[in-house]
């Protein structure tokens, strides 16, 4: 089975979050995201939800717009209830601009993710 992964964005992000889904697709790695999610028509909450729980790693990127987001933190509240590897990629935000909860979880800044995506395509292989 695919190693599968959530990405947690708000909409004015909805490029980064394309761009991530992009780099982990070329890796072999299934992708979901709130952009994909709100286009099936089932209520935003309940499919954000499900899919989050089919989800092996979830990806929640953190900008300027992002980073006083209720609904981002609902995502990391709700992914981690379900135990989930949650890995934050924080964007542009000096480290003393980063949320406590998410220092607390071990982030990655954008311009490492070639190196993190090369990691994960190797534990997805091994699983």
């Amino acid at each position: 089975m695919a190693y599968r992964v959530f990405i947690s964005s708000p909409w004015k992000d909805v490029d980064l979050a394309r761009d991530l889904a992009h780099r982990l697709e070329s890796a072999g790695i299934k992708v979901n995201s709130v952009d994909k999610a709100a286009v099936s028509g089932e209520p935003l909450p309940s499919k954000i939800t499900r899919e989050l729980s089919h989800a092996d790693e979830v990806f929640v990127i953190l900008t300027h717009e992002s980073v006083n987001s209720s609904n981002l933190m609902f995502e990391i509240g709700a992914a981690s209830s379900l135990r989930k590897r949650i890995t934050p990629v924080v964007v542009g935000l000096k480290p003393s601009k980063v949320p406590s909860l998410i220092r607390n979880l071990k982030y990655i800044k954008y311009p490492d993710l070639e190196r993190y995506i090369a990691d994960l395509e190797k534990r997805a292989k091994a699983a």
